[in-house]
């Protein structure tokens, strides 16, 4: 008996020196983690205030000549407040609205230097000028109180919240975005982009819950015939949606179905896999008939990655005016190695369809466009979208470039009627 009582009172001993030391331990962290909080907002405030100065710099001249580096210093900026804004436990609205006004202020610095429009570049930066200084007076008191290091991360936790928070997160919420939409209105590009995320531009006429769950019996047949729970998106949704929850035997999913038009926007299916498979261009022929048989016959392979239990495929749209690819048009197959039946769909870029317009195709002699030492090796036609967020007609080519005896390879992307080069990536 005497044995047992002993062994308890170690034991209850022993739970408390741990508890005790894991409790001095979570206060460690957390006051570690409050003063990493503490540093970034420090960062953040030091560089706003450094941000504000090299707007003012680009407005001493009349010529953009004396402001580039300047301009530089505000696009760098920009990106490092918005990377330490994002990492703070803060207001998740206010937190979004204001990494995009800085996002907007640093392209907006970066652009407008390419167009040399130095009268439009002065009147929106006085203005940004005025409304940044502002903004940066309210963030300083906002965090007055947080940057001394002793906040708890409860407390953080409570600002993300909302929670007991002695500022008007709300209200300065809703002066960022005034200012966003006053200084940095969306280009014709931009709003076009926006709709075409939030769908605005189908025109299919809606479909019954019923329609969606035909619509997938008639995709997905080896899986819809199970169990099956259809819901609608939740109000506020930028486009509404059928979500159709399915069982059957050991798989498991989802289908989000679009009410207008009945467009497949994403499959996930879930289930165990055996340890046959199938020869890749038995099962390539699976995902390129199953595209034709759901009325995707306008899509061409890309590319394709594989894991253990599936291929994964990119099928791009081609617009036929040029025979081009158009690379924001994409699907995106998961397909099982063991049985070739399409286990991931994800089609909401290719539903979004792209405008694409007629443009000159301007005769470039490649030999003079590149170095010696750079060959052509693959040359097509796409669509590829600028940093502008423009559709351009584009040479996408292929080319190989040997140094020292190592060659490599890289795409280069180059507009056919400017001969702008719109974009550079090295191939692994």
């Amino acid at each position: 008996m005497k044995k047992i009582i002993f062994v308890l009172v170690y034991s209850i001993a022993a739970l408390s020196i741990f508890t005790y030391g894991k409790t001095t331990e979570n206060k460690q962290l957390s006051y570690l983690l409050s003063g990493q909080y503490a540093d970034k907002m420090t960062e953040a405030t030091k560089k706003l205030e450094e941000l504000d100065t090299a707007v003012k710099k680009t407005l001493l001249f009349n010529e953009e000549e004396g402001t580039t580096n300047a301009r530089e210093d505000i696009w760098r900026l920009s990106s490092e407040i918005k990377n330490s804004v994002g990492s703070l436990p803060l207001d998740r609205q206010f937190s979004n609205s204001w990494m995009n006004y800085l996002g907007r202020l640093g392209n907006f610095a970066r652009e407008s230097e390419r167009s040399g429009n130095h009268e439009e570049y002065h009147k929106v930066m006085s203005e940004a000028s005025k409304n940044l200084r502002t903004m940066a007076d309210e963030w300083e008191v906002a965090t007055v109180g947080l940057i001394d290091g002793r906040m708890s991360v409860d407390g953080w936790r409570n600002q993300l919240e909302s929670v007991d928070s002695t500022h008007d997160w709300g209200g300065m919420t809703e002066t960022v975005k005034k200012n966003t939409e006053s200084d940095f209105p969306l280009t014709a590009s931009e709003s076009d982009s926006q709709k075409k995320k939030d769908l605005e531009k189908l025109t299919d006429k809606n479909i019954s819950g019923d329609e969606a769950i035909e619509r997938f019996k008639i995709l997905f047949p080896e899986v819809s015939s199970g169990s099956i729970v259809i819901e609608t998106s939740k109000p506020g949704s930028p486009y509404p949606f059928y979500h159709i929850r399915f069982a059957k035997d050991q798989s498991v999913g989802y289908i989000d179905i679009t009410e207008k038009g009945g467009h497949v926007l994403s499959f996930l299916a879930e289930r165990p896999f055996t340890e046959s498979s199938l020869e890749y261009s038995v099962i390539q022929k699976r995902a390129e008939d199953f595209l034709s048989n759901s009325g995707y016959e306008d899509t061409v392979y890309q590319e394709s990655r594989e894991n253990h239990t599936a291929w994964h495929f990119v099928y791009v749209r081609v617009e036929p005016e040029y025979d081009a690819k158009v690379f924001s048009d994409v699907i995106h197959l998961k397909v099982a190695k063991d049985t070739g039946n399409i286990l991931g769909m994800d089609a909401m870029e290719y539903i979004q369809k792209e405008e694409t317009k007629k443009q000159p195709i301007k005769k470039i002699d490649w030999k003079k466009f590149f170095h010696s030492n750079v060959q052509v090796v693959n040359e097509e036609l796409a669509y590829v979208e600028n940093d502008r967020l423009e559709q351009r007609l584009s040479h996408y080519l292929t080319v190989v470039m040997e140094n020292d005896g190592v060659t490599e390879t890289f795409v280069v992307v180059v507009d056919t009627e400017t001969g702008e080069i719109i974009e550079t990536e090295k191939q692994q």
